[in-house]
């Protein structure tokens, strides 16, 4: 398809992921846009298309031949020869950049720098080159790293220990954008679920689902009579992917340049770590007792049974994450809730609702459900192990010599 068929080009790269899938299907319901899509290669159209048009079913529409229309996927260059994008990027009249394509690999250093950072970098001195009137960078809300304070709306000039080099790659891909002198726009999402109506989740394992997975390989083959949780009750930043479509929607349309966005759930209305785990636990294990700990240091982790260990290491990161007391500035989400924004926070039972979905097209499960729910306990223990004091240092008394 050579022929421009709509209003104006949006380049969106990381359109065949999980976040960037979202974003077209609500540029091409809500917006008159020409999406072109960098694709990498074995990214064919059939496999480009089959989750956007089961986002737009599942969102109430169609994606009909007019939309189909207005997606141009061309070859992904590297990043030293984005040039190559020159004649389509005219071809398209493309007017504005949304950058979405990212790697969440927190144990691949290079990988990181190389997509996050110097992608970003070089998508941005292109962006410039074709004079672009907006460029889009859809960021994390971790990008500040561990504070213990609100975060800001705002670059983060005093950044906290970073979790990993995910969130300081991020961090200094923000300042990239901020830096060029383009009109931008920085999203900031927290942990994007599945679906607040009906669970349905496309993306990849991380976050939450790396989680669930996590438990769906390792406790879901035999009954554990005893289970040990990381399970502090902190409020666990979580927000359903339509609410994040909803954000970017109201923002694409109505925020001014320069506006950096923390996309959260009210921290009320959001379980904590204690519940997810007893979520999962009631529906799917049923223990006769559950310890639980408020910090990873504290689980006798030689002590516990390998698989539960082999857990706790598998999500050890998104577990720590999920421990810390994080507290946003949600000035420009109230603001754009004023203006009319839907946007529905995550809680305990729209989790519930997408853990269920996960469960029901878990054939692993269903097979241990049918297997061991004969014994599952009629009632769980739950224990809360305490803190141990963190122990005085002894004073030494001066000796004359």
């Amino acid at each position: 398809m050579s022929k421009r068929t709509a209003g104006r080009g949006v380049l969106l790269t990381g359109g065949s992921g999980y976040v960037g899938g979202l974003i077209a299907a609500t540029l091409l319901i809500h917006e008159d846009v020409t999406i072109v899509a960098p694709v990498r290669k074995g990214i064919d159209r059939k496999r480009f298309l089959e989750p956007l048009r089961a986002e737009v079913r599942l969102a109430g529409s169609e994606l009909t031949e007019e939309m189909d229309a207005r997606i141009r996927l061309v070859d992904l260059p590297d990043s030293d020869h984005l040039g190559e994008l020159d004649a389509i990027v005219a071809e398209m009249g493309v007017q504005e950049i949304v950058h979405c394509a990212g790697c969440l690999d927190y144990f691949n250093a290079g990988a990181l720098e190389a997509v996050n950072v110097e992608l970003t970098r070089r998508m941005v001195e292109h962006a410039q080159r074709w004079n672009v009137s907006r460029f889009v960078y859809i960021s994390t809300a971790f990008s500040s790293g561990y504070l213990f304070r609100p975060i800001a709306e705002a670059l983060h000039d005093a950044p906290g220990v970073d979790p990993t080099a995910y969130t300081r790659t991020k961090r200094e891909a923000e300042e990239i954008v901020a830096g060029s002198g383009l009109p931008h726009l920085i999203l900031r999402p927290a942990i994007i679920i599945g679906d607040s109506n009906d669970g349905h989740y496309s993306g990849k394992q991380y976050g939450l689902y790396q989680l669930w997975a996590g438990m769906e390989r390792l406790l879901c083959r035999e009954w554990h009579p005893e289970m040990h949780a990381l399970a502090p009750r902190q409020a666990v930043q979580l927000v359903h992917q339509d609410a994040f479509q909803s954000v970017f929607l109201s923002a694409y349309r109505l925020l001014p340049s320069g506006s950096i966005v923390n996309i959260v759930s009210n921290p009320e209305t959001l379980p904590d770590l204690r519940a997810l785990w007893d979520l999962w636990l009631d529906s799917c294990l049923r223990p006769r007792a559950t310890f639980y700990y408020d910090r990873m240091a504290d689980i006798p982790l030689r002590e516990i049974n390998g698989k539960q260990r082999a857990l706790l290491a598998l999500a050890s990161v998104n577990l720590q994450i999920a421990s810390h007391p994080w507290r946003f500035d949600t000035t420009t989400m109230n603001w754009l809730r004023a203006q009319g924004m839907t946007f529905r926070d995550a809680t305990r039972d729209s989790v519930a609702l997408c853990q269920s979905v996960f469960v029901a097209e878990s054939k692993l499960i269903q097979e241990f459900l049918a297997a061991c729910s004969s014994s599952f306990a009629d009632e769980t223990t739950q224990i809360d192990v305490p803190t141990p004091p963190i122990a005085a240092i002894p004073t030494v008394a001066a000796v004359a010599v």
